[in-house]
Parts: structure tokens; C-alpha cells; sequence
């Protein structure tokens, strides 16, 4: 049996025949320098513009590929609907008289309606005229204007319809007797039958022409009313469009310039504010310092704004004038009318001013000294100055319509249209009004046709 048991024997140790050691060794290169350049170019800047043009290819010239026969069906189909509307078109009178014209063509001007009333007018002539609220009515103020005194005349305010079918030219649809010559009138901007005047005597009127006695109130005669003629009248707009009250503003040539509260139902005027314009300062004959007032002669304001007013005077001056808010009441007519501006005069009295309805800084004027002047507010020497000859100019007006246009009447019997986009210098109208040579001394434009 054998036996087994440990034994401890010592280590062998041999090396690997097949193996050596590595011997390393380090080395280094240089390479060439690489060289580097910068530099900045300016782009190119493009723009794209889009044209239209013909197509020229032959795919785009060909006739359009149709059926003729289902073309045929479809007007026969079509032809009663489209003959019976060409039918009814040509019959219809809807389009008489409207000529469809893309050409702003320069029409001459041309007479619809010669207004004469000579049993009623004799040797007046006349003084002013307004056309209603809605255009339809014209009315005719006729007085004389070679006073030497006292006027013994009787003043006529007659009124025609022009929207009547027939139009009697010889017979006004009214007629109102004044006591003394018409002046000025003026048509409410709102009620079409409402109507102020201004009469020679210094009266401020208010007819109602729907009414069998027309005149509904009038001016009370008081120290502070107006003691000579009234040039012009002019309605106050308001905040509140009752129809039982309303404001009026007259102006004399004793340079007052007064507002007048009109209520429905009572017969006289109420004086609410009065002004007068000065011309500064002056020496009396004893120690007392007075206001010398300058004659007024006419009165414009710009359509939508009443704070501010353009006043014409007897020396020529030209003046914008702002309403004063805190009024003076009853018969303290002490205070003077606040002038803003003074524009260069006219070397004549001012016949007539007005304020453009398309810009608020411009206004138009004209007087004795042949001449009428466009003005800005913004400048105390006028923009343009037009002299179209030697007469007087009585009264001048913009075109509701067209912002370059405006008309003057002179003092030999004309009208004269300027189109300042043509010339600035001569009318492009010139109509002979009467052969007599009477002169023009109003004019105003419908603002609603």
C-alpha cells in the first residue's frame, strides 16, 4: 500500500528565450510655417422690381379651345334674361343727363336760372344772398348802397325753391317787406326754414319761412345795439340742437360786434355778449383815455371751429380775433374785442373775408383797392395776391368743393373764377353778370350740390 505526503521543493526559475527588451528613442521634426490672410469684401446689394409683361410663348397665343355648339345653347339660354334688363335700362331715366367721363373736362359755365321780381325790386339791387340748409332754397336780400342819409327805402328778402319742377323766375315763392334795405342774411346751418338779416337801420331779424307771418323776433332798440348798418350775420353754432334756441352774431360798421340769444316764442332778441374792436387807446378832449372803435365791415369763421374769427374793418385792417368764453352781460360794453393777429391791411375798406373750408390757416379776402389776397394765419403778409384789374372787388368766396378754387365778384359786373392750380395769376372764368355794368356785391356758392 503506498503512501503519500507533502513535500516543500524549491523554486525553478527561467527565462523566456523568445522575448527582448525594447530600446526606445525620441526624435523631432519641424514643418513649414503656414501662413494665413484676412481680408473683408463689400457685398452686393439687390433689388427686385416686379413688371408685367405680355406672354409672348406660343402656348399663350392660341385661340382658346371652345365647343361652339354648347356655346351656342348657352346664349340661347342667356339671350330673354339679358334682352328684358337692356330693355328695361334704356327705358329708365335714372342716368338722363350723366355722362361717364374719366377726363376731368373744363366745362363752361353756364346760366340755369335768371331770378328777376322787377315789380317788386324797382331800383334795388341786390346786397346779399344764402342758400338753406339742405341747397334747395335761395334768399335774395335787396337794399340800395349809396346812402347819404337816413334810408327811407323799403328792404325786400324774397326766397325761391329751386327743387320745384317749374321754377316761376319772375314770382319768388316769398316775399318780406323790411322797413329798411337788407344787408346781410343768413339761413341756419341746421333748420332750412330759419332765417337772419341784418338791415341798414341797425335791426337784427329772424324769419320763419314755413310760417304765415314769417318774422319771429327782432333786435329791441337800446343803447347798446347796433345804431348804424349791419354788415354781416352769422349763426352761433352750439353744443345742444334745441330747436327753441339759438344764437346769433351781428356786426356794424360802428365796429361793434354783438350776440344775440333767440328763443321761440318771444318776439325780441336778447343781447348776451357785445365787443367792440379798438384800435388802442386814445386822448379824448378832456383828461379821459378812450377806445377808439374801428368800423366793421365783414365777418368770417372757419366751418369747424367758432373759437376764433377773422374780422374785415373800414381802414383796410384785417384782424383774427378770439371769442371770449366769459361774455359781458346786458349793457356793459366796455371791453374790446381780443385781437390775436393783425395781418397787412388792404389800402382800401375790406369788403369781404373767408375762411377756406379745406384748410384751417387759410383765408380769402378782397377790398376797394382792387385786390384779392389768400392769407395765412401763420403770416402777417398775405401768401398770394391776385389783381384782376382796376375795379373794386365786392365779395370773394371759396368752392365748398374744390380747395383751389374761389370767386370774386368785381365793380364792373363780373365774376370772376380762379383755379390757383392752373394760374395764380389770371381767372380761368370770366362772366359778364349784367350788360349795365352793376356790380357784383355778393356771391356764395351751394354747399350742397
Amino acid at each position: 500500500m503506498a503512501k503519500f505526503v507533502d513535500e516543500d521543493l524549491d523554486e525553478v526559475e527561467f527565462k523566456s528565450c523568445w522575448k527582448k527588451e525594447r530600446n526606445l528613442h525620441n526624435s523631432t521634426t519641424q514643418t513649414l510655417e503656414v501662413e494665413t490672410d484676412d481680408a473683408s469684401s463689400q457685398s452686393v446689394s439687390k433689388s427686385h422690381v416686379e413688371i408685367q409683361t405680355e406672354d409672348t410663348s406660343p402656348e399663350a397665343s392660341k385661340t382658346p379651345e371652345y365647343n361652339p355648339d354648347t356655346l351656342l345653347a348657352f346664349l340661347k339660354r342667356v339671350e330673354p334674361g339679358v334682352m328684358e334688363y337692356l330693355d328695361k335700362t334704356h327705358r329708365s331715366h335714372a342716368f338722363d343727363g350723366y355722362d361717364v367721363s374719366t377726363v376731368d373736362e373744363d366745362l363752361p359755365m353756364s346760366c340755369i336760372h335768371t331770378l328777376t321780381a322787377t315789380e317788386l325790386v324797382k331800383e334795388l339791387k341786390c346786397t346779399s344772398l344764402s342758400w338753406n340748409a339742405i341747397g334747395s332754397t335761395l334768399a335774395i336780400g335787396y337794399g340800395t348802397t349809396d346812402h347819404q342819409d337816413w334810408c327811407t327805402h323799403k328792404g325786400l328778402v324774397l326766397t325761391w325753391n329751386l327743387d320745384r319742377q317749374k321754377v316761376k323766375q319772375d314770382k319768388p315763392d316769398t316775399s318780406i317787406e323790411v322797413s329798411s334795405c337788407v344787408n346781410s342774411l343768413a339761413f341756419h346751418p341746421k333748420f332750412p326754414a330759419w332765417i337772419a338779416g341784418g338791415t341798414f337801420s341797425g335791426d337784427v331779424m329772424i324769419w320763419d319761412l314755413g310760417e304765415s307771418e314769417p318774422l319771429m323776433s327782432s333786435s329791441s332798440l337800446d343803447e347798446d345795439s347796433h345804431r348804424e348798418g349791419v354788415c354781416s350775420v352769422v349763426w352761433i353754432e352750439q353744443s345742444t340742437r334745441s330747436r327753441n334756441k339759438a344764437k346769433v352774431m351781428s356786426v356794424c360798421s360802428e365796429g361793434k360786434v354783438l350776440i344775440w340769444d333767440f328763443v321761440v316764442g318771444k318776439d325780441q332778441l336778447k343781447l348776451s355778449a357785445g365787443w367792440f374792436l379798438s384800435s388802442g387807446p386814445t386822448k379824448g378832449l378832456g383828461s379821459d383815455t378812450k377806445q377808439a372803435s374801428l368800423g366793421v365791415t365783414c365777418l368770417s369763421f372757419w366751418p369747424d371751429d367758432q373759437s376764433s374769427m377773422i374780422v374785415g374793418s373800414e381802414s383796410g385792417g384785417l384782424y383774427k380775433c378770439n371769442m371770449v368764453e366769459d361774455f359781458t352781460e346786458g349793457n356793459d360794453l366796455v371791453t374790446s374785442l381780443p385781437v390775436a393777429f393783425k395781418f397787412q391791411a388792404h389800402r382800401g375798406p375790406v369788403y369781404s373775408s373767408h375762411c377756406s373750408p379745406f384748410h384751417h390757416n387759410l383765408f380769402l379776402s378782397c377790398s376797394s383797392d382792387s385786390c384779392a389776397r389768400i392769407h395765412s394765419v401763420l403770416e402777417s403778409h398775405p401768401v398770394m395776391v391776385c389783381e384782376p384789374g382796376d375795379s373794386y372787388l365786392f365779395s370773394a368766396r371759396w368752392s365748398p368743393v374744390r380747395p383751389l378754387v374761389f370767386a370774386v365778384g368785381t365793380g364792373e359786373g363780373r365774376l370772376l373764377v380762379f383755379d390757383l392750380k392752373k394760374s395764380k395769376v389770371l381767372p380761368v372764368l370770366s362772366l359778364e353778370i349784367n350788360k349795365k355794368g352793376v356790380p357784383v356785391y355778393t356771391l356764395e356758392f351751394n354747399h350742397i350740390r
